[in-house]
């Protein structure tokens, strides 16, 4: 009678986690649209159609994975670092200057796994609240070892502060912890914000 309370609470607990995953998983990629919206209407306001054409084509290169691993928990990290070439393509569409990504992953690293989009979501998040300009450049590194992949920037705090709903490191913490009992860390000081995310 013990056993089967405990697989029945371990069964809810699995539920509720799954639960939790898919709603925030379906709160992530509309927000990840809009933003990519806000970025396309920007450059047909500029009247910019051939950046425009080249942005919708690497967007949905982008969308072809995000449909590609909708089903998986985890990813090899060699995988979401292909995507996030194709997430970087993105943004030099938008901001051809101003911004550099250097990911320095060690090689035998690369066969380890992550949360998919987790990279690219904190890359999302550096150029979200950062200035990107070509004369102060924002900086993101990608690095690891062989425990964990960390993304860090140089802080350049935007003039106006975009109000933040935490949405996708909450996803990112949330899925970590349910899926594999392992805590994100996150560090800021005065120069610099780093994530760092548990190799599984």
């Amino acid at each position: 009678i013990e056993a089967r309370s405990e697989a029945k609470e371990a069964k809810g607990m699995a539920n509720i986690a799954e639960y939790r995953y898919f709603k925030l998983k379906h709160q992530v990629n509309p927000h990840f649209l809009f933003n990519s919206l806000n970025a396309l209407d920007c450059l047909v306001c500029e009247e910019k159609t051939e950046q425009a054409s080249v942005y919708i084509h690497k967007l949905a290169s982008v969308y072809r994975y995000m449909l590609k691993s909708e089903e998986e928990d985890f990813v090899q990290l060699e995988e979401e670092l292909t995507f996030v070439g194709m997430y970087i393509d993105l943004l030099k569409v938008r901001f051809p200057e101003g911004f550099d990504v250097i990911i320095d992953v060690r090689e035998e690293d690369k066969a380890r796994f992550v949360l998919p989009g987790s990279i690219q979501l904190l890359i999302e998040n550096a150029t979200k609240h950062n200035t990107v300009d070509a004369e102060n450049p924002l900086i993101i590194k990608v690095t690891s070892d062989s425990s964990q992949v960390s993304v860090s920037n140089n802080l350049l705090p935007k003039v106006t502060k975009i109000q933040s709903t935490g949405l996708g490191q909450k996803y990112i913490r949330r899925q970590y912890l349910d899926l594999s009992g392992k805590e994100i860390q996150i560090e800021k000081t005065d120069s610099e914000y780093k994530v760092t995310l548990p190799l599984l």
